[in-house]
This record gives C-alpha cells, structure tokens and sequence, in this order.
C-alpha cells in the first residue's frame, strides 16, 4: 500500500504536526509513503525561509530523502503564490506546482507514486498535481483555516474548495471548520489533534539547561509568531517577578524585543521533540498566550494535549475551538490572564492532575489513527468493488 502526503512543512522539521503521526502510522502498519512539502521558490534564495530551510533545500538539491519507507522531498517553483501583487493570482496558484524544476509530478511517478493507495492532502497548493494522479482514496486534512494565515493568498482558498469538491472523505481538526464544511459536503469527519500519550507521561530526566532556571516555572512550547502575544507574555513575566517564563520554540525578534530586560524570561530556542517532554515534566504551568483573531479560533492546540499529558496545569485565552474540546484547562480572556496564572502556580501541579491525565489518554494520536483507518478503508474497499 502507498500514500502520498501532500504537505506544507517537511517531513524532518522543527514542528512536529499531526500529518507526521498519521505517516509514521501508516508506515507502521506496512504502508510506503512520499511525502511532498511546501514549494520552494527563488525568493527563497533571496530571503531564506525561517522554518527549515537547511533541510528543504538538501532534498531539492539531492533529490528525494529517504527515511525507512518514506521518501521526502521539495519541490523548487519558477513561479511561487504568495500575497505579492504579481503572485497572487487565480492563475499563479494553479501553475504553481506544474512549473517546479524538476518537475514535481515526474519525481512523484519516478518514485512510483503517480497511482497511490492514498493521496493525504494538507496543503492546497498540491491540488493541481493530485487532481492528474490516480488514486484509490482522496483525503483532505484541514488542519487550519488555510487563508487566514496572512502569507498565504485568497487564491489558495480556491484550490482548496476545488480539493474538497474531488475529496472522498474530509477529515476536519477543529469542530468549527467541520460544522463550516458538514454545510457542503456530506463526507465531513471531525478528527482533532491527539498526543503520543506514553510520551509525554514519562518520568524523564531533568534537562540541564533547565535545571539552572529558579522555578515555579511557567512553560510555552511552539511557534512564537504574529499569533502569539508577546506582549501579554512579557505583562505576566512583570507581574509575576518570582516565577520563570521558559519560552521553547524557534527564535522570534518580535518577542525577543518585547522581553527585553527582562530576567525571568528564558528564551530556550528549538528543542528537538523527543526532549520536549523532559521540559513539560520539569515545569509548573503551561500556557497558550495567543492573540484572538480568524486564525486563531480555527486552532486546535496539539500543545495543549501535550501540557495535559505531562500533567501540567495549563492557562489559555479562551477562544471558541478550546472551549469545544472541553478539556481541564483554564480559560481567560486576555485581561484575566496573568491573574490565573498566578493561581494556577499558587495550586501546583497536582491539583485536578488526574483529570488531565484522563483526557489526555483518551485522546492518542493511536485512537485518531484508528478513525482514519476505518474512513480510508471505507473507501477502498468501495473502490476495490467498483473494480
């Protein structure tokens, strides 16, 4: 069996999102996959991407990186869509990915992917290239509300209704997005996010960098870009003198300049996923300081099922999704926060970790799995009977 994952970050990247846990799943279970990530472009050269450059553009130069069963690799487009004036037309976004060099869908079909068991879906810029491949089972993951992202172009919205009208079945993260898509289409399947449960339960060796920072400590871990609000971050570290901010997660110029001069702000930069869990286990309290807007209430939080099953007490800004998942975690709007954090330090960890635990277990990456299973093998076998 083969799958096709058509993606936005690369398959060794500093995120680990849920499309790498489905494929590293489906390679469990005996599938061989190939996984396409985000054109690069030669704006790209000019301004190198923040996020994983180094290895997009060793796959591009070397050709497709092989992890076990899965091949990885990076397109190069002549012409990319984006929000620029020139580029961000109905027109570029369609050509995209015929114009990459080598051409994408002959490394697909080198590969032995043009005829895939599964084509995943994620990201819509793939859309021209999925529609000429055949394939058993089409899924579309809508893991955000894509064109909310303000680098991304309204043009790609089209390219992913054009996905979702050919797609067999829809597998929606947030419960927002199904309830939007469940009014179009009859093959909705709401799938939320999950965690690697062991994982993060362990009892884990204190990191050495961390050993040095005074506790309580609060904890972020992830991306720290528009979405996160840096300056509630650095209101609380003000408020909050005795307690540590541990930030872990790329390296961002915005919040390094609104905590400045501030000394229980630690920015720790990207840490590896395997040794997050040693981080949450070492912490008091996890909070998700986000800035509300269109983006940002289509989020389901991977982070947050992550926080709860190190046991951390976790402290968010409420938004619509968070308050779907009906987990046990404290919810404030924005002038509330720094005051519930305080609280939540002066409770500890142990109080309510039980229910933490309890949620979090139910909801594993294994179960989500199972789901996905059952709805690609519905479709299959309609087509196996068709044949």
């Amino acid at each position: 069996m083969k799958a096709l994952f058509l993606e936005s970050l690369p398959y060794e990247s500093a995120f680990t999102v849920g499309s790498h846990h489905y494929a590293t799943r489906f390679l469990t279970h005996g599938w061989d996959g190939m996984w396409l990530s985000h054109p690069l472009s030669p704006l790209h050269l000019v301004h190198p991407v923040k996020r994983d450059f180094e290895v997009r553009m060793r796959s591009w130069r070397s050709g497709p990186i092989d992890y076990g069963a899965l091949a990885y690799y990076n397109p190069m487009t002549v012409l990319p869509a984006t929000t620029l004036p020139l580029l961000r037309s109905r027109a570029v976004a369609r050509t995209s990915v015929r114009l990459t060099v080598p051409n994408a869908r002959s490394m697909v079909r080198r590969r032995g992917f043009d005829a895939p068991d599964l084509i995943w879906l994620t990201n819509p810029i793939y859309q021209p290239l999925a529609a000429r491949l055949d394939a058993g089972c089409r899924a579309v993951r809508v893991a955000d509300d894509t064109t909310a992202f303000t680098n991304v172009p309204e043009s790609l919205r089209e390219l992913e209704d054009a996905a979702l009208a050919d797609a067999d079945v829809i597998f929606a993260v947030a419960a927002s997005v199904r309830d939007r898509l469940a009014e179009r289409y009859a093959n909705v399947v709401h799938l939320p996010n999950g965690v690697e449960f062991e994982r993060f339960d362990a009892d884990v060796a204190e990191p050495a960098d961390l050993a040095a920072i005074p506790g309580p400590r609060v904890l972020y871990v992830g991306a720290m870009e528009y979405w996160f609000d840096a300056a509630l971050l650095a209101e609380c570290a003000r408020a909050l003198p005795d307690a540590s901010f541990v930030l872990v997660g790329p390296e961002s110029a915005r919040v390094t300049e609104a905590v400045e001069g501030l000394g229980n702000v630690h920015l720790f930069g990207r840490r590896p996923y395997a040794d997050v869990p040693a981080y949450m286990r070492h912490c008091d309290v996890g909070i998700v300081p986000f800035a509300r807007s269109e983006m940002v209430d289509a989020i389901h939080p991977i982070k947050v099922y992550e926080y709860l099953a190190a046991g951390l007490p976790v402290v968010s800004v409420r938004w619509p999704e968070l308050e779907a998942m009906a987990a046990p975690v404290e919810l404030c709007e924005r002038d509330e926060f720094c005051a519930r954090l305080e609280d939540a330090l002066g409770s500890g960890r142990a109080a309510g970790r039980d229910a933490r635990l309890d949620y979090a277990r139910k909801n594993s990456w294994d179960a989500r799995f199972e789901v996905v299973l059952r709805e690609v093998g519905k479709v299959l076998d309609r087509s196996a009977r068709r044949l």
